[in-house]
């Protein structure tokens, strides 16, 4: 996984809480210890403010920041997490439509995308998930795509940009890609969440099969 760019306020703050938090805690033991004569065993040694820190900004990182209660949430920033499939529209040979599976692995802090067909598979280099409205809105992440064993010899390693608007609901990615100058294609992406499993090229398929047929 790689570090991704974010214009989330809570990417300013959420740090500053945690270590308040962590502060706040500490002090609270000390205090408690104090009160009813508590003492550790010797094989156990007190907590310090940066343990504390470090078990809330691992817990915040990787499953706290996707939570809500009450219709509030704990990050902006929207979980990703999951297998999504849909078609891909190419310019390549004056226009195709093939179908693909994405696959997103997300943190607050960190992120692995990955596209899959039956011809290539691309592995996601940077990205960038920003939330506030205006033209950098979305999901854009710059990819190296490598062609599988069974593809057409005019197929060949490349990298290139996609830039991914998230529906409302949480669970279509739109958007364009554009390759680099050695192949110089564009085209778009549709992509229908199947689920937050990370699931199999096959079994995708399948599922988005199914929500074909029953018209979903």
């Amino acid at each position: 996984m790689h570090s991704y760019a974010s214009d989330s306020k809570d990417r300013q703050i959420a740090h500053w809480i945690i270590a308040g938090s962590a502060l706040g805690i500490t002090y609270l033991y000390v205090l408690i210890s104090r009160s009813f004569a508590f003492i550790m065993p010797w094989w156990i040694e007190t907590p310090s403010i940066m343990v504390v820190y470090g078990v809330f900004r691992w817990t915040y990182d990787t499953w706290l920041w996707r939570q809500s209660i009450l219709g509030f949430r704990f990050s902006q920033i929207p979980d990703c997490n999951g297998t999504w499939y849909g078609e891909l529209h190419s310019s390549h040979g004056g226009g195709t439509k093939t179908t693909g599976m994405l696959i997103v692995n997300q943190t607050w802090t960190k992120t692995s995308i990955q596209f899959r067909t039956d011809s290539s598979v691309s592995y996601s280099r940077m990205a960038s998930l920003n939330v506030l409205p205006g033209p950098s809105q979305g999901l854009v992440y710059e990819y190296t795509n490598d062609p599988s064993a069974k593809s057409v010899d005019t197929m060949h390693a490349h990298r290139g940009l996609a830039f991914l608007k998230l529906s409302i609901d949480g669970k279509i990615l739109e958007g364009d890609y554009y390759t680099g100058r050695d192949r110089g294609n564009h085209g778009s992406m549709y992509l229908r969440l199947l689920c937050r499993a990370l699931l199999e090229l096959e079994d995708a398929k399948m599922q988005y099969s199914s929500l074909k047929t029953k018209g979903i």
